[in-house]
């Protein structure tokens, strides 16, 4: 059984943090919530569904998730609009069959996805422009749960930050992109780089930055469900 989240105290008032306290929450796929083969319902009041009618390339319901088969299976969803310098944040809590070019967030096409490219490296692609942020150790290994959070601050600079397990990892060399993008798509890219492996639960956030408290309240939320 999955455990609880964190929780965040208002005076002598304890309340169970949820991720719908934050604004400018465009989708949240919740474990367990909603999840069939053929859809997982958005439960971020915005109704935009993860679907996919056809039989093939539906996903395996397993762990309150989805697992994908890295051959075919993926889902659309209504478009998620990124505009330029526009802030943005992913949360994902995944477990990888075979790290490589696995892709969470795509466009249904190669200009713009959000992928593990390997063990060390996440790929973000936006408007073209490729950004690949490096690290000096593995960090994303096969049959492991992991949060994973892809920021990409606001404003002219674009700044994109990871973060694993609620800690903000160190890159060999800072990356930034700015540009906009409309991510359409959940597990590939462009009928190419599926994902390999459990989906558990995804969030995404735009429009502002999250404050450095929600962005740990909700890495703290997500870790603490799922004993990470």
């Amino acid at each position: 059984m999955l455990g609880l989240g964190n929780s965040i105290t208002h005076g002598s008032v304890t309340e169970e943090f949820l991720p719908t306290q934050i604004s400018n929450l465009k989708l949240w796929l919740q474990n367990d919530v909603g999840v069939t083969a053929a859809r997982w319902d958005d439960s971020s009041g915005n109704s935009n569904h993860a679907e996919q009618s056809t039989s093939g390339n539906q996903a395996t319901v397993s762990d309150g998730g989805l697992e994908f088969d890295a051959s075919d299976d993926h889902y659309d969803i209504t478009d998620i609009v990124i505009s330029d310098q526009e802030a943005l944040i992913v949360f994902a809590v995944i477990e990888l069959d075979n790290v490589g070019n696995d892709t969470i967030l795509g466009i249904d096409d190669t200009d713009g996805f959000v992928q593990v490219q390997n063990a060390k490296t996440i790929r973000v692609k936006i408007d073209g422009t490729t950004t690949q942020t490096t690290f000096g150790v593995n960090q994303f290994t096969n049959n492991t749960k992991h949060v994973l959070a892809v920021q990409r601050e606001a404003g002219a600079t674009g700044n994109v930050n990871i973060f694993k397990n609620g800690s903000l990892l160190t890159p060999n060399t800072q990356r930034a992109d700015s540009g906009p993008i409309t991510f359409k798509t959940i597990g590939s890219r462009e009928d190419d780089h599926y994902f390999d492996g459990h989906i558990l639960e995804l969030l995404v956030y735009d429009t502002a930055d999250l404050t450095t408290d929600e962005i740990s309240n909700v890495n703290n939320y997500l870790t603490s469900k799922f004993g990470i």
